[in-house]
């Protein structure tokens, strides 16, 4: 009985190995195998990216930390308060390029000025002359060109050329007398900058006559009821010399005000004879002592630098 059993369980395990080795498929089990492979490559494939992301921010992190924190923006506000008084400063004043090292070293202007004139030195006192009435004195005007050439910081060669016209008058023997006169002048001036704003000058000034004569009213003839006139001949000298001391102040940029005081050291009539000369019929001659006569000027005017 016992082998019966046995006999059985033998003949059915082969017919189960039979019947599985009949139903096994190679390619299925190929397949499976591929599949499997993938998706271990795929984990493989995953696990490294996976850890890159992980490391990429912290290598950020780093050069974040490496890099210097950027500086900080200028206010805009405070560069527009410290910028403006600049400009206005350069707009204001004409020699603050100088100072940055800009300004042309020669430069031209022209200019323009009242003048009130009075004559002096005379060898005689007019003054209390009775038949004189007060010293010769009026008013006139000047205009003309100028240069600038710098010498050193702040300091200017300034010379000029210009055109003055002056009339002075007062009387003698109640009649009226005017000298008048046209002048080519030519100052020799040097230039001092005070704060970049005012400045001094002083220098010598040579003048050259271009035109003289006076004006000395017709004397009544009391026999003849007729006006008489007068023969004098009362020429200026053809050359003068004198001195100029100035200042002036800046008031916008290129434009200043200026004032000026000049003295006469020549005579303005050497050649001029008296009553005293008993030549004076030969040459010319005046009623009134002209001898010693010297001319000052006061000069209020504007300049304006072209350059």
């Amino acid at each position: 009985m016992k082998k019966l059993w046995t006999l059985i369980a033998s003949t059915m395990l082969v017919a189960s190995v039979a019947f599985a080795q009949d139903d096994f498929d190679p390619e299925y089990t190929d397949q499976a195998e591929e599949q499997v492979a993938e998706q271990a490559e795929e984990q493989a494939e995953e696990q490294p990216a996976e850890q890159e992301q992980v490391a990429e921010p912290v290598e950020e992190k780093a050069n974040v930390a490496e890099e210097p924190a950027p500086a900080p923006a200028p206010a805009p506000q405070y560069q527009a308060s410290a910028q403006e008084p600049a400009q206005e400063n350069v707009q204001n004043d004409e020699y603050a390029p100088a100072n940055a090292n800009n300004t042309p070293f020669f430069g031209f202007g022209v200019k323009f000025a009242f003048n009130y004139g009075r004559m002096f030195g005379f060898k005689e006192d007019l003054d209390n002359d009775s038949d004189i009435d007060g010293t010769p004195s009026g008013i006139g005007f000047d205009g003309g060109i100028m240069f600038r050439i710098q010498m050193i910081p702040n300091l200017y060669f300034t010379p000029e050329v210009n055109i003055a016209h002056i009339t002075t008058e007062h009387e003698f023997m109640h009649l009226k007398r005017k000298y008048v006169s046209t002048d080519l002048e030519l100052p020799l001036l040097m230039r001092g900058v005070i704060a970049n704003r005012f400045y001094v000058t002083g220098g010598a000034q040579f003048n050259f006559t271009l035109s003289s004569k006076a004006k000395i009213d017709a004397v009544e003839n009391a026999t003849l009821d007729i006006p008489v006139k007068s023969n004098e001949k009362v020429e200026q000298a053809t050359f003068g010399f004198g001195i100029v001391a100035g200042a002036g102040v800046n008031i916008v940029a290129g434009l200043f005000f200026d004032f000026r005081f000049y003295m006469g050291i020549t005579e303005l009539y050497p050649d001029v004879k008296t009553l005293d000369d008993l030549e004076f019929a030969t040459g010319d001659y005046s009623l009134v002592d002209m001898s010693g006569a010297r001319m000052m000027k006061f000069k209020v005017g504007l300049s304006y630098w072209i350059i």
